[in-house]
């Protein structure tokens, strides 16, 4: 019975609260980078970018107190040598992608930017990698400023697109610990929600350190992030899955949410 936390730029604003300790509680938690659905049991509660929640649904339930949604701005974005409409076929660079940056340019790609992409390449020594036209970055990375060339904030893109905010990770919860009761895990992440926006400066300090990065942007991305799903997020996310999960071995549909169930 564990409370796990995907640990990526995106949720930092939970993350960080517990992992300092500014968080009091008696849940035993862990935060790791790349979480995935294969480290989720039936008894865990976690969040976990919504992809990989897709691959719970037959042993979790999607709980909307605590998500994390972008409201147009994000740190997953695409860049190009020319402008996008001047790319028509090119291998697809993914560097550092986790689940929903990658989801997420395989909805965008064709029916926003009209590319087809040859191949998708995650390795940087694959010599296609260099014959590479898009790149695309997540995370700290993507709040670098680029040498050259031309940069799409990918959220803002989903919302010209579907005029809906960009759902980035979601709270699963496993039908044991629904059965035994999880509110002391949720209760828990509320709390490093409401203690991450409290000390949101602090935990851009320590997101920046001494990175050269675009601190602007950095402050415009946390103040812009919402910690809930709306019924108009849930749609979006569902959306997401139907358009980006192809290619993929995520799957189309998620999980129940909590309140649509009984429990």
């Amino acid at each position: 019975m564990t409370l796990y936390i995907d640990d990526s730029l995106i949720t930092a604003m939970i993350a960080m609260p517990l992992a300092e300790g500014w968080v009091e509680t008696e849940v035993p938690f862990e935060i790791r980078k790349g979480l995935r659905a294969a480290d989720i049991g039936p008894s865990d509660v976690a969040l976990i970018a919504g992809p990989e929640a897709a691959m719970l649904g037959e042993t979790h339930v999607i709980d909307p107190a605590v998500a994390v949604v972008a409201e147009g701005i994000s740190a997953i974005v695409m860049r190009t040598p020319v402008r996008p409409d001047g790319v028509e076929e090119t291998p697809i660079r993914l560097l550092d992608v986790g689940p929903t940056a990658e989801v997420l340019m395989r909805a965008l790609l064709r029916p926003y930017f009209g590319i087809t992409a040859a191949s998708f390449v995650r390795d940087a020594d694959d010599p296609i990698a260099s014959e590479a036209q898009v790149v695309v970055l997540d995370g700290l990375m993507a709040l670098t400023e680029p040498e050259y060339g031309f940069q799409e904030d990918l959220a803002k893109s989903w919302f010209i697109l579907t005029n809906a905010a960009l759902v980035h990770a979601v709270t699963v919860i496993g039908v044991e610990a629904l059965a035994r009761g999880a509110e002391a895990e949720i209760e828990t992440l509320e709390r490093a929600v409401e203690i991450g926006h409290e000390r949101r400066r602090d935990i851009r300090r320590s997101i920046a350190g001494d990175e050269e990065i675009d601190r602007d942007r950095l402050v415009e991305l946390t103040n812009r992030t919402r910690f809930f799903l709306t019924g108009e997020d849930r749609q979006s996310l569902r959306n997401l899955m139907a358009r980006g999960s192809w290619g993929t071995t995520y799957r189309r549909i998620l999980p129940a949410f909590r309140d649509e169930v009984g429990e």
